[in-house]
């Protein structure tokens, strides 16, 4: 496929199906860098988002635009303004150009000098004029990855700052998990959901990468993966030759490699025990069945217990049929790559908590 130029990171090159995406991201870098404005990037687990933030960042330094980068993280999330120090770091050969009151409170926010605290508006006034102050002379493209985990400080500051971008030579592009929720303020903002490959894509994928596959092994990853990229590159990586080959068959249960067990894994492993044991006879009885699962339940209410794996998008009840669908095929496969042998032989879901194996 055409990437649009030499500008894309090396393993950008190997996007295939992303024409239209390459297209749009293209564009919106380029019209940030004259007009300002922000985009909200979101999707599934695995389906490209960073990838696509890279190559924002690649096309963007390409034509002479400067580019600040933020990544939310977990062991950050309760240190206020971590994330706006990512952003603002790289910035602050400007500082000395905003007014006295500005100065002081991003100073005294990001932990560079005492001060008594300063408000949160002062602060967002602050770095949205830092942010605009970087971009008078070199256009400023601003890329804010794990939105979600960015700490409350920083996402309420970067949401203030990206609805007030336009006619600035400022763009932002941040990228988060569809579903999931954090305290960056969203209301106003453009939003561009990046959808799973289709299947002629997907089989492209397989077959630009893993040309040696089966065909009876190809279509059951095809299956499995749902179009989604991360899968499609990992699936193979987990089976062994004679499974790649289809002369030694092919597990009911796929086997998941580690990037791939940890898709799931923090959503997974935070449910309940009941919960997870509950999916667990879910996959292991391969049909979903509510009246098995309320069976197992002992008929005491149990089955109330899948309210937390529906919370978490995991899986979702089908009325009608009866049934416990997993949202994906491979939360089946890391529902029983996360379980103890413990935990699979036969018992009451409420048994107790016990130790998974980490992803």
């Amino acid at each position: 496929m055409d990437d649009g130029g030499s500008d894309l990171p090396g393993s950008a090159r190997f996007l295939i199906g992303r024409d239209k995406e390459l297209a749009f991201i293209g564009s919106f870098v380029e019209r940030a860098a004259t007009g300002g404005g922000a985009l909200l990037m979101s999707g599934d687990a695995g389906v490209g988002k960073t990838l696509l933030l890279e190559v924002a960042a690649a096309r963007a330094a390409a034509v002479g635009i400067r580019v600040v980068r933020a990544v939310g993280a977990e062991f950050e999330a309760d240190v206020s303004f971590a994330g706006l120090n990512q952003v603002m770091h790289p910035l602050l050969g400007e500082l000395q150009r905003l007014d006295a009151a500005h100065r002081q409170a991003l100073t005294v926010a990001l932990g560079l000098g005492d001060g008594p605290p300063p408000s949160q508006l002062l602060v967002a006034n602050a770095a949205l004029a830092l942010l605009r102050q970087a971009a008078v002379a070199t256009a400023l493209l601003v890329i804010v990855d794990d939105l979600p985990w960015l700490d409350r400080a920083s996402a309420v500051v970067l949401g203030f700052a990206a609805r007030r971008l336009d006619g600035s030579r400022v763009g932002l592009i941040a990228a988060s998990r569809a579903g999931e929720e954090g305290f960056f303020e969203r209301a106003g903002l453009p939003g561009y959901e990046l959808q799973p490959l289709d299947n002629a894509a997907a089989m492209a994928l397989l077959e630009d990468r893993f040309p040696a596959l089966a065909p009876r092994v190809r279509q059951r990853l095809l299956a499995e993966a749902q179009g989604n990229p991360l899968a499609l590159l990992e699936l193979p990586v987990a089976l062994d030759d004679l499974q790649r080959s289809s002369a030694g068959g092919m597990p009911t249960v796929l086997p998941l490699s580690r990037r791939l067990q940890a898709m799931f894994a923090a959503r997974i492993s935070d449910l309940p025990a009941v919960t997870f044991q509950l999916l667990l006879l879910a996959v292991l009885s391969g049909t979903g069945d509510l009246r098995l699962l309320e069976a197992a339940g002992r008929g005491d209410g149990e089955i109330e217990g899948l309210a937390p794996a529906e919370r978490a998008r995991l899986v979702r009840i089908d009325p009608s049929a009866g049934r416990l669908v997993f949202r994906h095929p491979l939360i089946r496969s890391a529902v029983v790559e996360l379980s103890t042998g413990d935990q699979r032989r036969p018992g009451p879901p409420g048994a107790g908590r016990t130790a998974r194996r980490s992803a």
